[in-house]
C-alpha cells in the first residue's frame, strides 16, 4: 500500500497544473459586445487518436477556410457533460496562410513546455472546442477577453499588463 501511495504521489506531482480562478470583478468587466459571439455555434473535436501519437480523424472537420477561437479542454467525463477543464485558449487568424484546421493541427508538434505537458499528460482526453470566425479584429479581441477572464493554465502570455504582472508575482 505504501508503494502505491508513493507511485500516486509521483504521478500527481508530474501532472500538477495550477488553476487560478480569476477574481469575479474581472469577469464582470468582460466586453459585453462580445457575448453574442460567444453564444454562437461552438463545435468540438477530439484532438488525438487513442495512441496519442496521431491527430484524431475528427480534426479533419475543422474549417480550413476560416479563422476563429479554439479552446483545448480536458474532459475526463467522470460526470458526463459537466466535468471539464479549460487548459488553453488560442486563435487562428483568417488569412490565406492560417486557418483553424492548420493552427490546431500544429499543436501535435508544439515544443512549448506547457503545451507538451498538456498533450503528453492528457492527450487521450483532450478535445478542442472551436468557434469559426472571419473577422480578425473580433478574433483578436475575443481571444484576449477570454484569456484575461479565464486564466487558462497552459497559456503563457496574458494580454492585460496588470494581469501579466500579477500572475508573475503570484508564482514567484
Amino acid at each position: 500500500m505504501l508503494k502505491e501511495a508513493i507511485d500516486m504521489c509521483k504521478k500527481i506531482k508530474d501532472k500538477k497544473l495550477t488553476f487560478v480562478l480569476n477574481p469575479d470583478d474581472v469577469w464582470e468587466k468582460f466586453d459585453n459586445s462580445l457575448k453574442p459571439i460567444i453564444n454562437c455555434n461552438w463545435q468540438e473535436v477530439k484532438f488525438l487518436d487513442d495512441s496519442c501519437q496521431v491527430l484524431h480523424s475528427s480534426m479533419s472537420s475543422l474549417p480550413s477556410d476560416s479563422g476563429g477561437i479554439y479552446i483545448f479542454i480536458l474532459k475526463p467525463e467522470i460526470v458526463p457533460n459537466t466535468h471539464l477543464y479549460i487548459l488553453y485558449i488560442g486563435r487562428a487568424k483568417n488569412t490565406p496562410h492560417q486557418n483553424l484546421r492548420k493552427r490546431c493541427s500544429q499543436y501535435i508538434k508544439d515544443t512549448r513546455p506547457k503545451i507538451c505537458i498538456m498533450r503528453d499528460s492528457w492527450g487521450k482526453n483532450l478535445f478542442i472546442r472551436y468557434l469559426p470566425l472571419k473577422d480578425n479584429d473580433i478574433i483578436d479581441r475575443l481571444e484576449k477577453e477570454l484569456i484575461k477572464s479565464i486564466f487558462p493554465p497552459c497559456n503563457d502570455d496574458y494580454p492585460d499588463k496588470v494581469i501579466k504582472m500579477a500572475m508573475k508575482s503570484a508564482f514567484m
